[in-house]
C-alpha cells in the first residue's frame, strides 16, 4: 500500500472510530436503561479496533480484526434498529469494512 493510501485509508479508520464513539454516546444518553448492550458494545470494540488499526495499516492481522468487529457491530445494530444515532455510523462501518478488506486483497 502506497503511503497516500495509507493515509487516506488512516484517516478515515479514524473518522470511523469518532463517530462510533459519538453514536454509542448517543445511543445511551437516549435510550438509558433500555440500550442494547451489545449495540453499544460492538460500538466501542470496533471504535478500538479501528483506533489499533490506524497505527498498523500494514498489518493484513489488524485489518482483518478491525473489518470482523466492524461487521459485528452493524449487525447488531442492525437487529437493534436503525435510527438516526446508528445510521452514519452503520455507513460509514460498512465503507472501513471495505476498505480494510479490499487493503488485504491488495497486498
Amino acid at each position: 500500500m502506497q503511503g497516500t493510501a495509507k493515509g487516506d485509508l488512516a484517516a478515515e479508520l479514524e473518522r470511523t472510530a469518532r463517530l462510533c464513539e459519538d453514536a454509542a454516546g448517543v445511543y445511551v444518553a437516549r435510550h438509558g436503561d433500555h440500550v442494547g448492550t451489545d449495540v453499544v458494545s460492538g460500538l466501542l470494540l470496533a471504535a478500538a479496533a479501528l483506533d489499533t488499526a490506524v497505527d498498523a495499516v500494514e498489518s493484513e492481522a489488524a485489518l482483518l480484526i478491525t473489518a470482523t468487529l466492524a461487521r459485528d457491530a452493524v449487525d447488531a445494530a442492525e437487529r437493534r434498529g436503525l435510527d438516526e444515532a446508528l445510521l452514519g455510523c452503520v455507513t460509514a462501518l460498512r465503507r472501513v469494512t471495505a476498505l480494510c478488506e479490499d487493503a488485504c486483497i491488495d497486498r
